[in-house]
């Protein structure tokens, strides 16, 4: 009897084991690209730390990362600096907010109607190629230099990316299902909202994506130009007018690769849980 219980009670026991067995391989595969950028940045830090040590470069404008490292965990502790960082966040996620609000809609158009948009691609090309430096002055001219110009100047330089994604994401539709819907007399704005829009969301993730990179670089380049008195920008001149700080520099600059390492992360994450299903790329 001893036997037969023990072999009956062997099968009850492997699903636990296999259970957990799964779920520990789940989580080293979901940890694994942690621990490879993990590795990745050990190992820049420690080649960047060697390179400034070699003294090609004086130290005083290159300074190793055994330096650089600790400013920037001084930085992120630092309630000063924390809300200058929030004043960029805010004006990276203003603009974005604005680009989307503007690019979604009217690129389910222009995908959506192909007269329209040979009416309108003229203007939008010459639009696009319009470099949003050159139009800082005139921003600064009529919104000053605080958040309102550093968000609008995010909103026009992102707006591309998220206008030609949602177009391409719109003409990358499954065209079966939009005439079925129109077959079954569903509205325009249904058709849209219901099969249109979810079948172009995996490319206006992508080009959030993007467009998340892209404003955080424009924010601090346009503080640093204006010279604005808020912001990662700010900070980065203050250390550079104050006797040249180099490891305060590099530190900024570091936080601010670290907040678009974030968002881009944030990001490809919340694509990843709404559109697993989805393996096209942005063009």
């Amino acid at each position: 009897m001893n036997e037969r219980e023990d072999a009956s009670a062997a099968p009850q026991q492997r699903p636990d084991g296999g259970a957990s067995a799964r779920l520990v391989s789940a989580a080293r595969r979901r940890l694994a690209p942690f621990g490879r950028g993990l590795v990745g940045a050990a190992v820049l830090a420690l080649g960047f730390e060697g390179f400034a040590r070699l003294g090609l470069i004086d130290r005083q404008l290159l300074p190793p990362s055994s330096v650089i490292l600790p400013e920037v965990a001084r930085m992120l502790v630092d309630p000063e600096f924390l809300g200058e960082l929030a004043h960029t966040l805010r004006a990276v996620l203003t603009g974005v907010g604005l680009a989307c609000a503007v690019a979604v809609p009217a690129g389910l158009l222009l995908g959506s109607y192909a007269l329209l948009t040979k009416a309108l691609t003229p203007i939008v090309e010459s639009l696009r190629s319009v470099p949003g430096i050159a139009i800082i002055p005139l921003l600064v001219l009529v919104l000053g230099q605080g958040l309102r110009m550093e968000a609008t100047l995010v909103a026009f330089v992102t707006t591309w990316p998220m206008l030609f994604n949602t177009m391409y994401g719109v003409r990358g539709a499954d065209r079966v299902a939009v005439e079925t819907a129109r077959s079954f007399r569903v509205g325009t704005l249904a058709t849209w909202w219901r099969v249109v829009l979810p079948g172009a969301l995996p490319l206006i993730l992508t080009g959030l994506r993007l467009a998340l990179s892209t404003g955080l670089t424009v924010a601090v380049a346009s503080e640093i130009a204006v010279g604005t008195q808020h912001g990662i920008g700010h900070t980065v001149l203050a250390a550079t007018h104050a006797g040249f700080h180099a490891d305060r520099v590099f530190a900024a600059v570091t936080v601010a690769g670290l907040l678009g390492f974030l968002l881009n992360s944030l990001t490809s994450a919340a694509s990843r849980r709404l559109t697993g299903w989805d393996t096209r790329e942005a063009s």
